[in-house]
């Protein structure tokens, strides 16, 4: 079975060229399926824009994102999805929350989504954790947009920033998620919190010193997406946001459920340490139910000159999806929303009392174990069905974000 191949970018900081051009290198040796940026994309359309990202004004630049959305046959190496980080252009992204073009073959994956790629499954949640916001509502963009952005500068930063914080509206539909089916690929800007416990610590602090007060605290990363970790079990995590190089690998079977981020016995855990930036990471070398007792974690840097900011993963696809079945001959950017998220995401614009329960007890089981109405075999058959098809690609579509939108509402949330 032909595998997958993913080429990783960490923290992308509006460099896309820089990005493609390492791309177009790699491909060029082998062939790649797809590229995943992790945040800090910087989809800055116009000056206006940079007023709505949370960068210092002697830090802003255009970067280069402005001609990819402007052309309609721009030419990218490989097709690329990509995640929300902390420093984004939010008065664009904010028209996008479930997902959508943002120029020819690149997709963004909205605040929470999960969708298939040529028989990978791939899960994603933009943002980083603030424990202070997660139970707010986000601001609207009409009311961000009425505020006149950089007016005040103080009172405009602060409320920019809350913009990328996680909500729980976000996670709602990724813990509603029977864990007993498998995940491939899970993205988040930010690390899960117990990541740091389960690879080289020692290496990590030598690079990175100043994170040892966060390690000990247990606060280095997000506890939402480590609860997610450990129920998803998913192949492979990704994350950026801390320009960091790192690998560990979480060991399902010995993980104390019961004190989830207290530091494992290193001698059973698998390492891998490879510092080469050329170095490709093959995925799970062994076939049936043991993949599901590891999940690789990988952490790469931002996107500068000499910095480990991109890898490579290889995933091996499901083949009965109806995403591989009707894979694309050409390089198109062909995608497929996952049934079992949409459900969820439908129950919880239909059920909004989910909202005042605490995350963390909201489970598949208690919401759906013993619903007559939910046939979780037909959300995982793999068979076609056409609204669960992301529309292709159509020129200029990229700048029509609310027609995107409204597609995605009309399509699955609306009576």
């Amino acid at each position: 079975m032909s595998k997958i191949r993913i080429a990783v970018q960490g923290c992308c900081h509006g460099e896309l060229d820089s990005v493609f051009q390492k791309v177009e290198q790699i491909h060029s040796r082998k062939a790649l399926d797809l590229l995943i940026i992790l945040g800090d994309f910087q989809s800055i359309r116009d000056i206006k824009d940079m007023d709505s990202i949370s960068v210092p004004p002697k830090y802003r630049k255009m970067g280069k994102f402005y001609k990819y959305y402007r052309n309609d046959i721009y030419k990218i190496p490989v097709p690329v999805l990509f995640i929300g980080g902390n420093h984004e252009s939010m008065r664009h992204l904010m028209k996008l929350p479930y997902g959508g073009y943002v120029s020819p073959n690149i997709y963004y994956m909205g605040y929470s989504n999960v969708v298939w790629f040529k028989g990978v499954r791939i899960g994603a949640l933009s943002g980083i954790y603030k424990k202070w916001d997660f139970d707010t509502n986000r601001p609207s963009w009409d009311k961000m947009e009425a505020q006149q952005w950089g007016n005040n500068l103080e009172y405009s930063k602060i409320n920019i920033k809350s913009l990328y914080h996680v909500r729980q509206r976000d996670v709602l539909p990724l813990y509603m998620m029977n864990d007993k089916n498998p995940m491939d690929i899970m993205l988040s800007h930010d690390w899960p919190d117990g990541v740091s416990y389960h690879g080289d610590i020692e290496e990590l602090l030598r690079l990175k010193p100043f994170f040892r007060k966060d390690i000990n605290n247990h606060e280095l990363g997000s506890p939402i997406n480590w609860e997610l970790l450990c129920r998803f079990k998913p192949k492979w995590w990704l994350s950026a946001h801390l320009h960091v190089k790192y690998r560990a690998t979480i060991n399902h079977s010995i993980l104390d459920d019961s004190n989830k981020t207290n530091d494992t016995n290193k001698d059973e855990i698998e390492l891998d340490l490879s510092d080469d930036e050329e170095n490709i990471d093959i995925g799970e070398q062994e076939v049936g139910p043991k993949q599901n007792e590891t999940t690789k974690f990988l952490a790469l840097d931002k996107c500068m000159p000499g910095k480990k900011c991109m890898d490579v993963i290889e995933i091996e696809p499901n083949e009965d999806h109806v995403s591989y079945k009707n894979m694309s001959c050409d390089e198109s950017l062909n995608l497929y929303w996952d049934k079992e998220f949409i459900r969820n995401l439908v129950f919880t614009q239909e059920r909004k009392d989910l909202l005042q329960i605490p995350v963390q007890n909201i489970t598949y089981e208690k919401l759906f174990g013993n619903s007559s109405n939910i046939n979780d075999e037909m959300l995982h058959d793999g068979a076609a069905d056409s609204r669960y098809k992301v529309p292709n690609y159509s020129r200029g579509i990229q700048r029509k974000e609310e027609e995107q939108t409204s597609y995605f509402e009309k399509t699955f949330l609306t009576k």
